[in-house]
């Protein structure tokens, strides 16, 4: 296989991007290049034009990880990750969370199927857009999380998520959810296909090949988010969110323009989302075990 790695200098640990683009000039036999980003959106782009290659290295975070999975010809290529985020869900869930067991998997080049998530996106403006997605859409606590931990606590690597996640104060927001359309007030929405939010195994019942999104929906002050966060690192489910349900597909609008996370990248004046789970839109390397 030809591969080409494409390499985010700017993702959550630019050390490890470092150290796992030289790793990858040491793995005996590997056919690959390296193709370095500027700057927002530059994934995607090189993604589109490597129509040369039969696999594609994600080197970076989830927000790479997304980048990518929107410019590359799902149906032929193949995608690789080798883990250099904040949070690295998706690297998670598929067995690499570390460098040495995803250059071992890669290595091997074990394919497996992958579901995504295909989001329609409405914004206050009138623009629509359409993405595919690996890991995440959120909004409020999870997305306030993300800008915490990306604004503030940057310097703390891997760790920032975590941190930020016992920092931030959730703020309730109303959300309607289709098909009953009811409003309601919530201080969090999630829609996953991976277990992990970040470094918490937040939704144990998710997998990346079920066919399935992963609802979650939040609603209390910090005292009882915290207890919530506390119990997930624990591994407990004590302190659960408000409702958690897997579906094929949902629809969410919001009573106001809102921010949403999508894997990782920030988008604001979002009002309206619907997102359908594509099972095994994608191909991937994942780890033994």
């Amino acid at each position: 296989m030809r591969w080409l790695a494409i390499a985010n200098p700017a993702a959550g640990r630019p050390r490890q991007v470092q150290r796992a683009v030289a790793a990858l000039a040491r793995v005996p036999d590997l056919a690959c290049q390296v193709a370095e980003t500027r700057g927002p959106g530059d994934a995607t782009r090189i993604a589109r034009e490597s129509s040369g290659f039969d696999g594609l290295i994600a080197v970076g975070g989830d927000g790479t990880i997304g980048e990518i999975i929107n410019g590359m010809a799902l149906g032929r290529q193949v995608l690789a990750v080798l883990p250099a985020g904040h949070g690295n869900c998706l690297a998670r869930d598929l067995r690499v969370g570390c460098l040495r067991p995803a250059l071992d998997a890669l290595r091997r080049a074990q394919v497996e199927s992958l579901d995504l998530l295909e989001a329609r996106i409405t914004f206050s403006d009138g623009r629509e857009e359409r993405r595919w997605c690996a890991s995440t859409l959120a909004a409020g606590y999870v997305t306030e999380i993300v800008t915490t931990g990306r604004a503030r606590l940057g310097w703390l690597g891997s760790a920032a998520y975590a941190v930020a996640a016992m920092l931030t104060v959730p703020r309730s927001f109303v959300v309607s959810f289709a098909p009953s359309g009811e409003p309601q007030r919530r201080t969090g929405v999630v829609v996953n296909n991976t277990m992990y939010l970040s470094n918490f195994r937040g939704l144990p019942d998710a997998s990346v090949r079920d066919g399935l999104l992963d609802v979650m929906e939040l609603e209390g002050g910090w005292p009882r988010q915290l207890l919530h966060n506390l119990s997930v690192l624990a591994g407990s489910r004590r302190f659960g969110p408000l409702a958690t349900r897997q579906v094929a597909g949902v629809g969410l609008a919001f009573g106001e323009p809102t921010t949403v996370m999508a894997d990782g990248e920030l988008l604001p004046g979002v009002v309206r989302v619907n997102v359908e789970c594509r099972a095994g839109a994608a191909r991937c390397v994942a780890g033994s075990g």
